[in-house]
C-alpha cells in the first residue's frame, strides 16, 4: 500500500468532521488484549453562560470540536492497541495513526487550558501574575500587547504564554495547528485559541482582533496565576 493510500484509509479529508463529534478514525474505541496500556479520556464540561461579548452558540460549537479531539484521542490509542496486538505495528498505517495522535491529543489538552480560563466578565488581574509578567515585559500592558501581537500572526494555531522551568522565565510562543512548536518541558500558563472556528461565526473572517479583545475581558486571571509554579 502506498503512503497516500494508507493515510486516506485512516483519515477523512479534513478537520470539519470533528464538528459533528463523529471523529476522523474509522475504528471505534474498544478494549483490546495487548501490552499497550493507555488512558481513556472523558471530555471536561464548561459553562458558557454570561460570557460578555462572546456568542454562546459559537462557544458551544467550539466545544463540540473539543469533544471531537477527545474522542479521536481515545480512538487513535485503541487502533494502535489493536494493531500492536495483531502484530501490525511496523506498518505505514500504524505510523500514520501515531503521527495523528499528537495532533488530536494536543488539540484536546490545549482546549482544556483555554476553556478552563473563561469566566463571565473575567476577574481582576492577579498581583502574583502581574509581577511575574512585568518582570519580563516591563509592565502588564506590555505583555498584553505582545500576546495580542503573537495572536495576530497570520496562520491557524495558538498564542501561548509559557513558563520555562529551567530558566524560571516566561515566554510567548506561536503554535501551529496544535502540536507544532510547543517547547519541550515548558508549561502553558495562558492559552489563546486563534483558529478561525474560535471567532469567525461571530466576528467574521477579519474579526480576530475584536475576538481577542472580547475574550481578554472574560479571563479569570486567578486561574492563570494558579498555573504558575
Amino acid at each position: 500500500m502506498k503512503r497516500r493510500e494508507a493515510i486516506t484509509s485512516i483519515l477523512t479529508l479534513g478537520a470539519g468532521a470533528l464538528a459533528t463529534g463523529s471523529g476522523i478514525f474509522k475504528a471505534e474505541a474498544r478494549e483490546v488484549q495487548t501490552t499497550y496500556k493507555f488512558s481513556t479520556y472523558t471530555p471536561l464540561t464548561y459553562n458558557f453562560d454570561g460570557l460578555k461579548g462572546l456568542d454562546k452558540d459559537m462557544l458551544e460549537q467550539h466545544y463540540a470540536l473539543y469533544r471531537g479531539y477527545v474522542n479521536n484521542t481515545n480512538k487513535a490509542q485503541s487502533i494502535m492497541a489493536e494493531m500492536l496486538a495483531a502484530g501490525k505495528a511496523d506498518t505505514t498505517e500504524f505510523s500514520e495513526v501515531r503521527r495523528r495522535l499528537g495532533f488530536e491529543y494536543a488539540g484536546m489538552r490545549l482546549h482544556e487550558y483555554y476553556f478552563g480560563m473563561l469566566k463571565p466578565e473575567g476577574s481582576p488581574v492577579d498581583e502574583k501574575l502581574k509581577r511575574a509578567v512585568s518582570a519580563f515585559w516591563g509592565s502588564w500592558e506590555n505583555w498584553i500587547a505582545d500576546i495580542t501581537r503573537t495572536a495576530m500572526m497570520r496562520g491557524i494555531g495558538w498564542a501561548i504564554l509559557y513558563y520555562d522551568p529551567v530558566t524560571k522565565g516566561l515566554q510567548n510562543f506561536w503554535i501551529d495547528d496544535h502540536e507544532n512548536g510547543n517547547p519541550p518541558g515548558f508549561e502553558p500558563i495562558f492559552v489563546l485559541d486563534v483558529w478561525e472556528h474560535a471567532y469567525i461565526k461571530q466576528f467574521g473572517a477579519g474579526g480576530r482582533r475584536a475576538y481577542i479583545d472580547a475574550l481578554l475581558k472574560n479571563v479569570d486571571w486567578s486561574v492563570i496565576a494558579k498555573r504558575l509554579p
